[in-house]
């Protein structure tokens, strides 16, 4: 199946007026966490997953997708174990999951013995608009952090690049899962303006995209607009 994603021509210019959008009552919510374990703590860790999903269907929210690290492509940063993300039906659920007396629990019994560190993200929907789609365990993921340099001319020149990628890369069968805005963080990794991600239908398929002559013209219109990419390649757990 191929894909599309196109822009709305709406650019992230005003930090300040996407916070405000970001706490809307009614918006969805999608939490990003990067969890680093400590060493044979994995199967305590995984109680997490397994028992943290049952206490987020009381706020309607659900885990939507745990992605396994393999390696970074681009960028610098500590190889985590697991990627997470939930979705929340709005800020008040979240908020509300935060304060529900089982997770606190949870959170002793389990995250504090077995993790060593974390980074956190709240985000939101970009105003990217793509053919969604969802891929399985099966599939290569990648999870783009994106930082602009500073400047509307630099989110412009990226805004550009991907309207031109995108009607190139689906051809090599990349699969567009999420675009997310970070609103809020958690930790020191630096809160990037972007999160996107995807999944390729074979390893062979997104080398073949990454060497193809009409991308290989765009990376300096991408690269030019930033200030620094991390791409990290995963597996899907959940």
């Amino acid at each position: 199946m191929l894909s599309t994603c196109y822009t709305t021509g709406q650019t992230n210019t005003n930090e300040g007026q996407l916070v405000k959008k970001g706490i809307m009552n009614n918006q969805e919510i999608i939490n990003v966490a990067f969890f680093y374990l400590k060493k044979g703590q994995e199967k305590t860790f995984e109680k997490l997953r397994s028992r943290g999903n049952v206490l987020l269907e009381k706020y309607g929210a659900r885990i939507e997708r745990v992605i396994k690290p393999t390696m970074i492509a681009q960028g610098e940063l500590e190889l985590p174990n697991e990627i997470h993300f939930a979705v929340y039906p709005n800020k008040e659920a979240l908020e509300s999951f935060n304060k529900d007396p089982e997770f606190l629990a949870l959170k002793e019994e389990v995250v504090a013995p077995s993790v060593e560190k974390m980074y956190g993200f709240v985000t939101k929907k970009t105003d990217f608009e793509f053919v969604r789609e969802i891929g399985d365990n099966t599939k290569t993921y990648g999870i783009a952090l994106i930082y602009f340099k500073q400047g509307e001319k630099y989110e412009t020149q990226f805004a550009q690049y991907h309207d031109e990628a995108c009607a190139i890369i689906p051809e090599f069968g990349t699969h567009f899962e999420r675009f997310l805005l970070p609103i809020e963080s958690k930790g020191e990794l630096e809160k990037p303006n972007e999160i996107h991600r995807f999944y390729f239908d074979s390893q062979e398929g997104m080398k073949q995209m990454v060497s193809d002559e009409r991308m290989q013209k765009l990376f300096p219109k991408r690269d030019g607009s930033l200030s620094n990419l991390i791409f990290i390649l995963g597996e899907a757990i959940q």
